[in-house]
């Protein structure tokens, strides 16, 4: 028995614990230990029997429950919880069941680039994910041209509706249209406007759906959407009137008050929702929904109805009646009269309710309180209680509204009914509500559990013929398999006198009653006929019992007859129907002919007056309507194949990623799920295919070395009846083996214990080895000492002796060298003494006998004093004139740099800096110079004339003494030769006039007049030159700006040289043919050309018709070269043509941007299917995979189509493929010298969709998570970083775009226990955002018995250390790089340098 098994508790449902003590069978209780601690005795006995078995630690987290080796509830629950709270997994699979979690948090799962990883993937290979089930029922729809289901249920908030549109929107991307068409729009906008007038806030869910909706989205027969329609079930009419507290009425009335100020809305005179009594009831608290815009709500509703096609004026009569029906609400109606048999209206909001209508405000006043009786054949009108009359008003309201919604599903239908073509298949998807249970349960939740109960007696048996279909697919020699069918339940409530048939008998009756009806049913189900799911209550006599599948459910009988009546009085009707001022709500109550068994009103009965053929009530009755439509829809599911989504709510507090595992285990055991487990159990539960078998258990089985598939099947039918002793255990099918619950964790203990034994084997082994190596070093190591030890002894034995005599002749010679130095040292002081001695004495006796003169010993004692003073002056000289220099060096450099600095700033300033900016400014300049010049001569020219005339006029006029000159003359002359003398010494100064000595005062001042002229025309000319100045700074701005744009324009555009790069390549002869077919080249011979011929031919056309002055001719020319590129291109919108050829550049500009797009968009389809299975699953390296592969790695889901092993049975393309696609590529630009810059774009672009195709579906695979994965991985784009480094493509950004997906791979090889281990990832990780990390973690999975999970501590430490980064899952595969032309000039090339073939029969073009 395990150890690991699984006790009930009351909090916790199931706690895990462990067996302290091995149980024998006939023991009373087994001794288990909590996981808290706690040790408790747990009894065996029946029926409980023995605690349920834990499954290994290598299971846990499964993304299959149905791969667990225990199915049971416990180990169910388990799994869920842990995929939910530790991996962030709200999605898990169940078999053909797709459990959903409701996180109530925003998770970036559901973007285009997850679409984009699981378009095209197989279901068995991806994680759980609603895309997965679209995409399995696409590709299902697609491959076997069979109509499929997907069934959505699940509680109210458990997350129905948010699937569904998931769903749909995963059909809008996929099977789009090869040209964006407006039906997926369509599709998709029906989902805003279904919302706002069929969902409304509960107490459980903030947007739930009070009915049940089937949209059926067609296909063409190229798996496009071309249309869709939409059926509805059992709207919940009696929101409209009444809610309890804490909940709401439909959106659409919030958005509608929210919405009151707007300027069209203002004639529906509406006000707050808390002013409208059918809005107000949920109390304050609920007006407004947290995170809600109701304002914005309606926009995006009536955006909606205009993308379906409804006009403005038409939507307004819509909500013209939505709002009539809230102010029939205010209309109150209070009773009068004696008892109150009499009632009468406050007519103020009854007044808005007609206006707004377009009726007689007068008949619809009397008719609410009135009613019309047929007595005897006559026709009588009889006044109605106030209670009676306010139960016809909301009955009014609700059958007003009901036909409304009718009315928007078909409009809405009418609108996404498919016009060109009838759909070959469809996807119907189901948004149903889920089993319900309250404290009170009337009408509509009886009919919800009935359809679940329908909905799961289909589920049981689809689920089981699943099961029998393998067993026969396989051959095997099954029985059946007992499973719990609900008919008898389902036969209670539809069965001939059941619930129903009781309920519209009673409701035909003319004074039914609940408790008549709650008779007939005790009678007729406990007494006559007694039923085991029917019970009655012990206090009450209006309530039944009903046991369904789910649970045991109470209901309440108060209000089922009114509710199954529906019933609403003719006259009301009649008025609305004869309104003349909208035709919205004529349309909506016109009667149809009743006949044929169909009700004129769908959602209720009329009752009309008796002058009429009618019958006075309808006989479809709402629960009979329900049944019929239910049935028409098993009917329709049975005829598809369907695929199942529950949807799970994990609490009821709506809080992000809390898991209730009371709650889950009640909506696990109602919709179904713990149902497929055990009917999965029951049979064989765990099956393998005979080489995967093989390849996990060959340790166990016999037999070596590579097998056929027949040896293969051989060795494990002949050594599973020695390992599992009992058969009826396992059972061997044609391709596979199968095995019941528990037998796989059998497989696995022995596994265990034979690589434990073997493991020990090997231990002993390698530990003797290990010790006699060890030994045989020591040995050698010792010997080895001991020689060198001896030999060092030996050496330093003699080394002692030989330094020992080496010692004692030192010693010797040393002392006699002493010795005799010291006898050198004495003799020599002694001598010197002597001689010091004996000179003392002579110099006494010389100077005692000749003493020196007085003047020898000043002038030697001056000498001294001169030469120290000498010294120190020439030192002081010496220093001053070194500082000196130093400043005179100083100033020198100082003056230097300042002229220098005065020449550069002259040069910034000058005329020539901006000549070199412009040439023409340079030439406008140049221009007032001559014109300044020209000024200047012409002044010079006057002043020499008239210098010539003075002279002449001297020459010819003697001066004559006059008699005649007064006084006052001679005063003027003299003043006026004084001012000449001034202005001539002023201009003298400034340089402006050297004078002559033989000038005259007269010629002077004539000179100084006109020097005056010229000063005023230069200043005028300075003038211009500035103003000319302050225009060319303008035009320099423009002319940068302008330059700018110009260099901008210049890198989108590419001379049609450029276009000729693409012959080879794998589109359809893209270029070529564009440009030949404005020399009449035939296609098929295009490829033979030279590169580049066809774009040298047409400029060498455009250049001579340019130089000719033909410019019809080259307009044509390169009319007829972009109509034929837009053709090559299969473009139908033409860019039109002007009369300026150089505007041509933007259409051939656009063409190469359209054929860079197409050339990649070619290239991606080709590597597209390529990529995870060459990048991710492609074995380059031998020997990562085998024995060690995971428990569940390679099996495939249960129900998986059987085909799919047959292609996954095929080559799996390698690397070799994706290089050898490149490499075609790569060839075919480089044969057409397309530009290096270029071409980096291009595979910069295709690095990035390999990279991040191959990273998202990493993120996506848990069995991609591994090291030995990680190895390939790495291996894999090492050899793409080779390829590209080879073909010197690094430089344009290619390598840096794989360093995500090396650093993925890295982050699976590396480490993942300690904090440094989470250190070192996050600094190695920098290419990958945190979420990608905590995903690479989560999905990493052992391959082997030897490695360990990642721990949740370990997660949490690496999202500590890695935050701040953007929240970043998936990688977007659609990113599209901005792409640079290089420009390229024309090169110098003339027609007779063209090797022009002569079957092209254009050679007239070379010159003669």
């Amino acid at each position: 028995y395990s150890k690991g098994v699984w006790v009930p508790d009351p909090e916790a449902v199931w706690v895990s614990a462990k067996l302290l003590k091995d149980y024998n069978l006939g023991d009373e209780n087994v001794v288990l230990q909590i996981s808290d601690g706690r040790e408790v005795q747990y009894p065996v006995v029946p029926p409980s029997g023995l605690p349920p078995l834990a499954n290994p630690d290598i299971l846990e987290g499964e993304n299959d429950l149905t791969a667990l080796s225990f199915l049971h509830e416990p180990a169910v629950l388990h799994n869920l919880r842990v995929r939910f709270l530790d991996y962030s997994s709200i999605y898990t699979y169940c078999g053909i069941v797709l459990v959903a979690l409701n996180p109530y948090d925003q998770l970036p799962i559901y973007g285009e680039e997850v679409i984009d990883a699981y378009s095209g993937q197989d279901m068995a290979d991806m994680e759980p994910h609603i895309f997965s089930v679209a995409e399995e029922a696409y590709r299902t729809m697609t491959r076997e041209e069979k109509n499929q289901s997907i069934i959505i249920s699940g509680e109210s908030g458990a997350g129905k509706t948010v699937s569904a549109k998931f769903t749909m929107r995963y059909f809008a991307v996929v099977g789009g249209a090869a040209q964006q068409t407006s039906v997926e729009e369509r599709v998709l906008a029906s989902n805003p406007i279904m919302e706002s007038i069929g969902n409304a806030k509960t107490t459980r869910n903030d947007n739930s759906s009070r009915f049940g909706k089937y949209i059926e989205i067609g296909f063409g027969r190229k798996g496009d959407i071309i249309g869709a329609n939409m059926r509805t079930y059992l709207l919940e009419k009696s929101r409209v009137v009444f809610q309890v507290l804490q909940e709401r009425n439909y959106h659409i009335f919030y958005q509608l008050c929210a919405s009151r100020d707007l300027p069209e809305m203002r004639v529906l005179k509406l006000g707050g929702a808390e002013t409208f009594r059918y809005t107000n009831q949920g109390g304050e608290d609920s007006m407004q929904i947290p995170g809600t815009d109701d304002v914005v709500d309606l926009e995006r509703t009536r955006n909606a109805f205009t993308i379906l096609g409804v006009p403005p004026d038409q939507q307004m009569e819509l909500f013209r009646i939505l709002a009539a029906v809230l102010h029939l609400g205010n209309v109150n109606i209070q009773a009068s009269g004696r008892g109150g048999d009499r009632s009468y209206i406050d007519e103020r909001s009854l007044s808005v309710f007609s206006k707004l209508l377009g009726v007689e405000r007068t008949q619809m006043a009397h008719w609410l309180c009135h009613r019309r009786l047929a007595v005897g054949g006559e026709m009588l009108v009889k006044p109605m209680p106030g209670q009676q009359s306010l139960e016809a008003r909301d009955a009014l309201a609700k059958h007003v509204y009901g036909q409304l919604f009718t009315w928007t599903v078909t409009r809405l239908n009418s609108a996404l009914r498919a016009q060109s073509e009838q759909p070959k298949s469809f996807i119907g998807v189901l948004d149903i509500y889920g089993f319900e249970t309250f404290e009170r349960n009337s009408f509509e939740q009886f009919c919800i559990n009935y359809a679940n109960e329908k909905l799961q007696q289909q589920f049981n048996r689809h689920v089981f013929q699943l099961e029998q279909e393998e067993y026969v697919r396989e051959e095997l020699p099954w029985s059946r398999i007992e499973f719990s069918d609900n008919q008898p339940c389902i036969a209670l409530i539809e069965g001939q006198l059941g619930l129903l048939d009781l309920l519209d008998e009673e409701c035909r009756m003319p004074k039914g009653s609940e408790e008549s009806w709650a008779r007939k049913l005790y009678d007729q189900h406990q007494s006559n006929n007694p039923s085991p799911h029917f019970r009655k209550p012990r206090m009450s006599n209006t309530a039944f019992i009903i046991l369904h599948f789910a649970d045991t459910v109470q209901y309440e009988c108060d209000g089922f007859l009114d509710k199954n009546r529906d019933t609403v009085f003719e006259e009301p009707i009649n008025i609305l129907r004869a309104s003349q001022v909208s035709p919205l709500v004529s349309e909506l109550f016109q009667q149809e002919p009743v006949g044929g068994g169909k009700s004129s009103l769908p959602n209720g009965n009329l009752r009309s007056g008796p002058g009429k053929r009618a019958q006075r009530e309808h006989k479809l009755t709402v629960g009979f309507q329900f049944r019929q439509s239910l049935q028409l829809l098993m009917d329709t599911l049975n005829s598809t194949t369907p695929h199942y989504v529950r949807c799970i709510k994990p609490n009821d507090l709506k809080e992000p990623f809390v898991f209730d595992p009371k709650r889950a285990v009640q909506q696990l055991r109602a919709c179904g799920v713990l149902e497929t487990i055990r009917i999965s159990a029951a049979g064989y539960p765990s099956r393998w295919t005979y080489a995967e078998f093989f390849s996990r258990y060959r340790v166990l089985l016999r037999g070596g070395g590579v097998q056929t598939q027949e040896q293969i099947q051989a060795s494990c039918q002949m050594a599973l009846p020695e390992l599992i002793p009992d058969p009826e255990q396992y059972c061997f099918g044609k391709t596979k083996v199968f095995f019941r619950a528990g037998q796989v964790a059998l497989l696995e203990r022995l596994r265990a214990e034979r690589l434990r034994a073997a493991g020990v084997i090997i231990q002993s082994w390698v530990r003797g080895w290990l010790g006699r190596r060890r030994y045989i070093k020591t040995r050698w190591a010792t010997l080895t000492i001991q020689r060198y030890t001896r030999g060092a002894l030996a050496r330093r034995l003699a080394d002692i002796l030989r330094y020992t005599k080496a010692a004692l002749v030192i010693q010797k010679t040393y002392r006699m060298v002493a010795i005799r130095q010291m006898f050198l040292m004495i003799r020599e002081a002694t001598v010197t003494i002597q001689a010091f001695t004996r000179g003392c004495v002579c110099n006494n006796i010389m100077h005692l006998f000749y003493p020196l003169p007085p003047q020898v010993v000043a002038e030697r004692a001056a000498v001294l004093l001169q030469s120290a003073v000498r010294g120190w002056l020439t030192r002081r000289a010496y220093r001053r004139v070194r500082a000196a220099i130093v400043l005179m060096q100083c100033c020198v450099r100082r003056r230097a740099a300042r002229r220098e600095l005065v020449k550069l700033k002259a040069e910034a300033r000058s005329v020539e800096k901006f000549r070199e900016l412009n040439k023409g400014m340079e030439v406008k300049l140049m221009q007032l110079q001559l014109r300044a010049d020209l000024k200047l001569d012409a002044l010079r020219g006057a002043l020499v004339k008239l210098e010539n005339q003075l002279e002449t006029q001297l020459q010819t006029q003697q001066p004559q003494p006059s008699t005649t000159i007064t006084e006052e003359e001679m005063e003027e002359r003299r003043r006026a030769e004084e001012k000449a003398a001034q202005e001539i010494l002023r201009l003298t100064q400034v340089g402006l006039v050297r004078p002559n000595g033989s000038e005259t005062a007269l010629m002077l001042f004539c000179r100084i007049v006109i020097f005056k002229a010229v000063a005023q025309e230069g200043k005028t000319l300075t003038a211009e030159l500035d103003e000319e100045r302050r225009k060319y700074q303008g035009l320099l701005r423009e002319f940068t700006r302008l330059e700018q744009r110009y260099e901008n324009l210049r890198e989108m555009s590419m001379l049609t040289e450029v276009l000729t790069h693409y012959i080879q390549l794998h589109i359809p002869l893209a270029w070529v043919p564009a440009f030949l077919f404005c020399l009449y080249v035939r296609v098929d011979s295009a490829l033979s050309l030279p590169p580049g011929l066809a774009a040298s031919v047409l400029f060498l056309c455009v250049r001579q018709a340019d130089c000719s002055g033909d410019k019809t001719r080259a307009r044509s020319l390169c009319t007829a070269a972009v109509t034929a590129m837009k053709g090559a291109l299969k473009d139908e919108d033409l860019v039109p043509l002007t009369s300026d050829l150089s505007e041509l550049n933007r259409a051939l500009s656009d063409l190469c941007i359209q054929a860079y797009q197409q050339l990649l968009s070619i290239s991606e389809t080709r590597l597209q299917p390529i990529i995870v299975p060459a990048m991710l699953e492609s074995e380059m390296i031998p020997g990562l995979s085998g024995s060690g592969v995971k428990l569940g790695n390679f099996r495939k889901r249960a129900g998986s189509d059987p085909r799919a092993v047959e292609r996954n049975a095929g080559e799996t393309p390698s690397m070799a493929a994706v290089l050898r696609e490149l490499g075609a590529l790569h060839t075919a630009l480089s044969r057409q010298a397309l530009p290096p810059t270029l071409m980096e774009q291009a595979f910069r672009q295709l690095t990035h969709l390999l990279s991040a195709s191959a990273l998202n579906s990493l993120l996506l695979r848990k069995d991609m998570c591994s090291w030995s994965r990680g190895l390939q991985i790495r291996y894999n784009v090492s050899q793409l970083e080779e390829w590209l480094r080879s073909r010197g493509l690094q430089a344009g950004g290619a390598v840096a775009l794989l360093e995500p997906l090396i650093q993925a791979a890295q982050l699976l090889q590396v480490g993942k226990k300690t904090e440094a281990d989470a250190q070192a990832l996050v600094h190695t990780c920098t290419a990958l955002s945190t979420q990608q990390i905590v995903k690479i973690l989560t999905l990493y999975t052992p391959h082997s018995d030897l490695e360990e999970r990642v721990t949740l501590n370990f997660i949490r430490t690496v999202q500590e250390r890695s935050g701040g980064q953007p929240p970043q899952l998936l990688m977007d595969v659609r990113r599209v790089f901005p792409v640079t032309f290089p420009y390229l000039p024309p090169p110098p090339v003339r027609a007779d340098q063209l090797d022009i073939p002569d079957s092209l029969k254009i050679s007239f073009l070379r010159r003669p």
